[in-house]
């Protein structure tokens, strides 16, 4: 080889790596193996070696680091790093909005909220595309030159992505390290006796502090970057052009911004990110809303020592955090079969409530965060409703600990479990089940959900009912509770042989009542009751409306339009004349295909407007396939068999228009959100259906009501937006009648 050619092939070799670079670590999207990345990697090493005059300090060769450093210098900022002010409530931005205008009267603000990154700030100078130079944020004025550890990092790249880079860009963001990794960062640490991390920012900024490049690069460290600092030769006129001119150079950006059109809007979004934070690959503290127009963030410029355009936006609730003791781990089989480890923690009293198990999802889970029986565990309560273990105090560890393995076998039954193919091919279930149709545990789940509150609500049967009737040989299915009498229920044992403890004869007349009351309960309620596969309440309802019992949805002619209708819009798509795949035909084949696709056009028109006129739209064709094999199976014949057994005809049908419901509600769209006092929202949305409303889960412009409990989200944010009418609990009820 040549040394022109050498160069050829290195010049080849190092955009190859870069390009792959990126792939992997910007876009996730990686095309090769490690293994071949790494031949890539080898050959370009080998010519770099043999011609050391192709070495440049941009080389992907040049990132593995140097020889140790005796200390950093130090290095003033050209534009100061400065903190953010920080606001907790929807008042507090309100307030942030009306000092903005106040500054500038004329000016409509819109914004761009995006995760505030829990990591170490830094910033990266690259001039005419080549990185010179990465700092801290240090105080803010002055920071700690780093370079040397900063190029270690793979999604840092050495050149920006671009045959036109400005003069000088600087880059500001922050480096992170991935829970998981900082877990297994910590092992090898563990096993050579050094000190160990006990969060992710804290094992960033120890590793980044490492004088010696050749140690940082083999630490775990990622980099996002959010911003510009100083910069010449280029110019953006908003914030959102900024970040995605930051991707287009080859750095990561935060992939869940989003730009908000009013305080409220971003607002909504903080929330919702702050929902969605188990979507990203680092630890977040809030949100961090901006000022989208450059000009004016120039024009607010600074509030003492901190911008007038940007805030970091924290509420009270989202960092509410206690530690408590995994004491054990259990595993829970739900009434599909689904089983679910269970932590049993040491009991602590977080937000209200004392917390004493929390689920753990699936195996996975357990394997991110590495949850061991005995640990001790970080906790939240997600939405201030669900428990959650947010992270092993790893740094706690005196070896006592021990892993948690998920069974292979049903703890109930004693059947095998296993993980259902998923539909795309190739791919399974995360979740274990247990397929045995005769599981005890699944059983007593199943009469359990029927007798709940949301569904038939038959009093006096809950968990422990449904589980002695089950062990106690009294119920198999929910049909069985129809042929118990009410001195068998009166003398069903809920206690122990040696210490028994019966049900009573009242409460045995309380759900013998409840009993005969649901024979006659409406579809709908029977549908959603039954736990059909993807039927929850809002589907169990359309169906009820379009279907008059469960024979004609055994024999239903409506469903199969659902998936008519998926199969006309594949088959026009392929009908395209213009499309790639068709573009090359004869003009005479072109038409044909005109032709045919006109046709399926025009049936598919049909199909739309009979899907609607059955307001089947919301019903996707997963549920509806879903719905119509489970009819068509041994247990959908079973239970309509049962059901003729025990002369229970649940009846549906569209609503009875012959006597039309009056009042406040009737005729209007009603949307509830947020957790009210004397009402599940399943009751309150029955009610609402009783009191002649269409109820939806969506607000829009034409949504008549919005009915608003305790922490409301978006839904609200969009109701103020769109000036829809807003109800809370005591107006709610007063629309109603309720007392």
């Amino acid at each position: 080889m040549t040394p022109q050619q050498a160069r050829a092939r290195v010049d080849a070799l190092r955009r190859e790596i870069e390009r792959h670079n990126r792939l992997y670590y910007i876009d996730a999207a990686p095309e090769i193996s490690d293994r071949d990345y790494d031949r890539l990697f080898d050959e370009l090493r080998a010519l770099e070696a043999e011609y050391p005059a192709l070495v440049t300090p941009d080389s992907p060769t040049q990132r593995v680091g140097g020889a140790p450093i005796e200390g950093f210098a130090r290095v003033r900022h050209r534009a100061p790093m400065l903190s953010l002010e920080k606001k907790e409530d929807l008042r507090e931005l309100e307030l942030f909005e009306r000092e903005i205008l106040k500054k500038i009267p004329t000016f409509q603000p819109d914004y761009v909220v995006e995760p505030k990154v829990d990591g170490v700030s830094i910033s990266l100078h690259y001039v005419n595309g080549v990185l010179q130079q990465g700092v801290t944020r240090g105080d803010g004025e002055y920071g700690d030159d780093i370079t040397a550890n900063l190029r270690t990092l793979r999604d840092i790249p050495l050149r920006l992505d671009t045959d036109d880079p400005p003069p000088h860009l600087e880059a500001r963001g922050e480096a992170y390290m991935r829970e998981a990794d900082r877990i297994a960062l910590n092992e090898a640490l563990r096993a050579r006796g050094e000190k160990t991390f006990a969060n992710t920012r804290n094992a960033t900024a120890g590793s980044l502090k490492q004088l010696d490049p050749r140690v940082v690069a083999q630490r775990p460290i990622r980099a996002v970057f959010y911003a510009l600092g100083y910069t010449e030769g280029a110019a953006f006129a908003t914030h959102a052009d900024e970040l995605n001119a930051l991707r287009a150079y080859g750095l990561a950006t935060p992939t869940l911004w989003r730009r908000a059109h009013s305080i409220a809007e971003a607002e909504a979004a903080a929330r919702e990110l702050k929902e969605r934070e188990g979507e990203l690959p680092y630890e977040i503290d809030g949100a961090v809303i901006k000022v989208n127009d450059n000009a004016a963030c120039r024009a607010l410029g600074l509030k003492t020592n901190v911008p007038a355009y940007a805030v970091a936006y924290k509420r009270p609730e989202w960092f509410n955090e206690a530690q408590t003791t995994v004491e054990r781990i259990v595993v829970q089989v739900g009434r599909t079969g689904v089983l679910t480890p269970v932590a049993e923690v040491a009991p602590v009293f977080l937000d209200g409530t004392t917390i004493s198990r929390i689920t753990l999802h699936n195996a996975d889970e357990i394997k991110r965060k590495d949850i061991r029986i005995g640990d001790t565990v970080v906790i939240k309560r997600a939405g201030r409703v669900i428990p959650a273990i947010v992270r092993v105090v790893d740094d706690a560890r005196n070896g006592t600990e021990h892993a948690f393995a998920m069974p292979n076998r049903c703890p109930a039954c004693g059947g095998p479990v296993v993980r259902r193919a998923l539909s795309d091919g190739g791919r399974t279930e995360v979740a274990l089940r247990c397929e045995n149709p005769d599981c005890p545990a699944q059983q007593a789940r199943r009469i359990e959900y029927f007798a709940s509150r949301a569904a038939l609500n038959i009093e006096g049967i809950g968990e422990i009912v449904a589980d002695k009737l089950v062990e106690r040989g009294l119920a198999r299915s929910v049909f069985d509770l129809f042929r118990l009498d009410a001195a068998r229920l009166a003398s069903l044992n809920l206690g122990t042989d040696d210490e028994p403890r019966l049900l009573g004869e009242k409460i045995a007349r309380r759900i013998c009542d409840a009993l005969a009351a649901a024979r006659t309960a409406p579809l709908a309620k029977w549908l959603h009751a039954l736990g059909l596969p993807g039927v929850g309440e809002t589907i169990a309802i359309k169906l009820a409306e379009t279907h008059r019992s469960f024979d004609e949805l055994a024999h239903s002619d409506k469903l199969p339009l659902i998936l008519e209708l998926v199969e006309l819009d594949e088959t026009i798509k392929r009908l395209n004349p213009k499309s790639r795949a068709n573009r090359d035909r004869s003009p005479t084949e072109k038409q044909q295909l005109a032709v045919q696709r006109a046709t399926a056009l025009a049936r598919r028109k049909e199909v739309a407007a009979a899907i609607k006129q059955f307001a089947l739209d919301g019903i996707g064709p997963v549920i509806a396939r879903d719905v119509m094999d489970f009819m068509k199976s041994a247990a959908g014949r079973e239970l309509l068999c049962e059901l003729r057994a025990l002369g229970i005809d649940p009846q549906g049908g569209a609503p009875n228009t012959a006597t039309p419901v009056s009042g406040p509600f009737a005729g209007k769209t009603v949307v509830v959100t947020g957790a009210l006092q004397g009402f599940s929202r399943a009751e309150a949305q029955a009610a609402l259906r009783s009191a002649g409303a269409k109820v939806v889960d969506s607000v829009s412009g034409k949504t008549d009501y919005l009915v608003v409990g305790a922490d409301a989200g978006s839904k609200l944010d969009k109701a103020r937006k769109l000036g829809v009418a807003t109800l809370d609990e005591a107006a709610f009820r007063a629309m109603l009648g309720a007392k």
